[in-house]
């Protein structure tokens, strides 16, 4: 309880020297999970910001490999994404993230509200949370590139974004396109639809033995 006999202006001051605190804890927090240096980003175009991402310091030391995300069938349900409404799941035709070891794993995906990076083992179980209750066509499948052949080899003429028409579906990133001649998108896409299921992944994760396959 406040004495009575303490001036408003020192109860004011009080709230407002505890209110600055927890605003530094929140900024110390939000700087652990989505470093300060600056990271190529641009909504839809997750393939290139990844490939920014695959070359940039600010995951530091480390192991580096890129995930590529698609569906049993066709598309996937994934959850705690910036663009789910009311934090609805939503579902991609695809999806790329990064993993980086060091010591343990952890997901770098800069398009989800967890933050990052998060832990493999909690962005797997929050991210794609139930997985049963979900038709066997939605179920997630992923293919692992080390990041140095993702940088060398990816290229995108961005032709998936346009309509029939010619349209842009989501406005492109203000870079150049990416010109890598060994790996498109679509070869990226088919062989994680042939790769790892969820179980398989988070197995080796958990287990310490992610690599490409």
């Amino acid at each position: 309880m406040r004495d009575p006999d303490t001036p408003e202006i020192y109860s004011a001051a009080a709230t407002r020297i505890a209110f600055a605190a927890r605003l530094r804890a929140y900024a110390a927090d939000v700087e652990r999970h989505e470093p300060a240096q600056l990271i190529p980003h641009h909504p839809f175009w997750c393939e290139e910001n990844i490939w920014h991402l695959a070359q940039h310091p600010a995951p530091g030391p480390g192991e580096r490999l890129v995930i590529v995300i698609t569906g049993a069938e066709t598309e996937f349900v994934c959850w705690h994404q910036h663009s789910g409404r009311n934090h609805q799941p939503v579902s991609w035709n695809y999806h790329v993230v990064m993993a980086v070891r060091s010591p343990r794993w952890s997901i770098w995906d800069l398009d989800t509200r967890l933050g990052y990076p998060v832990p493999a083992h909690s962005y797997l179980n929050t991210t794609f949370p139930s997985p049963e209750q979900l038709p066997a066509a939605f179920h997630p499948r992923f293919a692992l590139f080390p990041a140095a052949q993702w940088i060398a080899g990816f290229g995108s003429d961005r032709s998936h974004m346009r309509t029939p028409e010619g349209a842009w579906q989501h406005d492109p990133p203000p870079w150049p396109p990416i010109s890598g001649q060994t790996l498109t998108l679509a070869t990226a896409i088919a062989r994680a639809r042939a790769g790892l299921d969820l179980a398989a992944l988070r197995s080796r994760l958990i287990d310490g033995e992610l690599s490409p396959s």
